[in-house]
């Protein structure tokens, strides 16, 4: 039902908005192995991306650790900011592995081997699961949210400029979403540890690692 509202919704807002941005991010190759996107960094050889971000928020739940620059009512859910939007984070991920996205959203990635640790001045490299509190189910789509099919020519698109409020598809993005965020323990979001996360205003060194390609 969902599926089918979202469908109506989208040819909906399609009709009522003259044209979608189609601006792919800039990749820039910096060596046989390196590129440069945004302010994100990947290095195809060691299947990484390097980027920085900033923590927000130290105590309390949160829907995503992290959040890239797109869905907006998802930044105030989050701890960390990362400085970059979720078009350039979405090329970077396709550099490595351009199956993965499909992956991540289909849910046939929970047991997979992606991995993201964070460094900050005077501390020493952390996985970002640690930074909350009961994380044992979590995966890399609970860690920060990477995008949706449906809704992302519009969101990242900017098909609709104006305030969220008056976004015809706004309600049904939120709700629709929030039942992708479940996870199979029926929970959805984590609470932060507030014993290892540092001060709000802290810059993060973040690097996403992905494990060897598969066949999927």
């Amino acid at each position: 039902m969902i599926c089918l509202l979202i469908i109506s919704g989208v040819f909906l807002i399609s009709t009522y908005v003259p044209g979608l941005a189609e601006e792919e991010p800039v990749s820039n190759k910096t060596s046989k192995s390196k590129y440069e996107i945004d302010h994100l960094f990947v290095d195809t050889e060691k299947r990484e991306i390097h980027l920085t971000g900033t923590v927000v928020k130290t105590k309390g739940w949160v829907q995503s650790l992290f959040y890239a620059y797109g869905y907006k009512w998802l930044k105030k859910e989050s701890a960390i900011i990362i400085d970059a939007d979720l078009s350039s984070l979405q090329t970077a991920i396709a550099l490595l592995d351009w199956k993965l996205w499909q992956r991540l959203w289909e849910k046939r990635s929970r047991n997979e081997d992606v991995k993201v640790t964070l460094k900050w001045e005077n501390g020493n490299n952390i996985l970002a699961t640690k930074l909350l509190e009961e994380a044992d189910d979590i995966c890399f789509f609970d860690l920060i949210f990477v995008g949706s099919p449906y809704f992302d020519e519009i969101v990242i698109g900017e098909g609709f400029s104006g305030p969220c409020s008056r976004c015809p598809l706004f309600a049904l993005e939120e709700k629709a979403l929030r039942e992708e965020f479940i996870r199979p323990s029926g929970k959805s979001g984590y609470f932060v540890n507030e014993d290892l996360i540092p001060p709000k205003g802290t810059s993060l060194k973040i690097t996403i690692i992905l494990a060897e390609k598969t066949d999927d």
